[in-house]
């Protein structure tokens, strides 16, 4: 179930007004509808309305000032909203170089610099009462609001849902589990997984809800996906993607357990996953990052795998 929320017969909440994008040909342009209200035109061009009021459009824009005008037939007759935002010059085409057109260096990502350089020992011989886990709901604070959904409800908040429902499940298995915030507050990024340190914690689970690039079509693009630093974390991953899985294939694809160089999760030293719930710039996946019934089978099906790899549970 949505939140509920007021609005005019037809708002857009991305991009944000006034907002200054990089260069792009084209970008997403995400809104909502009252309710009853079926019939959107984006641009000139008719775009579905999800059955939540949310519509996500995927138009031309240009370098300079650009402005989007959404239409629609309400109740009380035809209701336009208008966002105005900046697109940046295209690049200039980059000088010749030494490399002789070679491809650059790959970039070394450096580990978290607090962080031991060798693994400990896998907790299998641990009970789930010897075992903390460090939960890390993503974004937070008025600076940091992460991606929006249609509706104009923040990433930050669904993960701070979700982030609090796993922590609930594995207390239920036994785990004790510490949360890097219970509010909506800012923190700094490498504070996040220096939590670990802090409370002697033997994992960390980073929770975040995505978005696609500025010049994806958002009403397409649709995943979830676990991702590690390194096969330390990529284990873990692997268990929890695999149960996400389990309860998200009827609704999405998911991306399994992939490789990323996540700041949060460069430590060679705790297993360490960032997991992307959902798309919550996807009108149905805005709609499962709110519902209560759906978040706590995901939080089931996370505290799960983080169970099944802790007990080494065959792949």
């Amino acid at each position: 179930m949505l939140l509920g929320c007021a609005m005019l017969a037809v708002a857009i909440s991305a991009p944000r007004p006034d907002q200054k994008l990089p260069f792009v040909e084209r970008c997403y342009v995400l809104g909502s509808v009252e309710q009853g209200v079926t019939n959107v035109v984006v641009q000139g061009v008719d775009v579905p309305v999800y059955k939540t009021g949310a519509w996500a459009a995927y138009v031309d824009v240009a370098e300079g000032e650009n402005t989007i005008t959404a239409v629609c037939d309400g109740p009380d007759g035809r209701s336009e909203a208008t966002r105005r935002f900046t697109v940046a010059a295209r690049p200039k085409p980059k000088a010749e170089t030494a490399n002789d057109g070679k491809p650059a260096d790959p970039v070394q990502y450096k580990k978290l610099e607090y962080a031991g350089d060798f693994p400990r020992s896998h907790p299998s011989a641990k009970t789930p009462g010897e075992l903390t886990v460090v939960v890390d709901p993503g974004h937070g604070g008025k600076a940091d609001k992460g991606c929006i959904s249609p509706h104009g409800w923040f990433e930050k908040d669904a993960n701070l849902l979700l982030a609090e429902a796993v922590r609930e499940e594995l207390v239920k298995l036994g785990y004790r589990v510490v949360l890097t915030r219970r509010n909506d507050r800012e923190i700094k990024i490498y504070d996040r997984p220096k939590a670990i340190y802090a409370v002697g914690g033997d994992a960390f689970i980073s929770i975040h809800h995505n978005s696609p690039p500025l010049n994806r079509d958002a009403s397409v693009l649709r995943y979830a996906a676990v991702y590690s630093w390194n096969p330390l974390g990529d284990a873990m991953a692997r268990a929890i993607a695999k149960r996400m899985d389990d309860v998200q294939r009827s609704e999405m694809k998911s991306n399994g357990a992939m490789h990323a160089n996540f700041a949060v999760i460069r430590n060679p030293e705790i297993p360490s996953c960032l997991i992307e719930a959902d798309f919550i710039t996807h009108p149905a996946g805005e709609e499962a990052a709110w519902d209560p019934v759906r978040r706590q089978k995901l939080a089931e099906a996370i505290a799960a795998g983080f169970s099944d790899w802790h007990k080494g549970v065959p792949e």
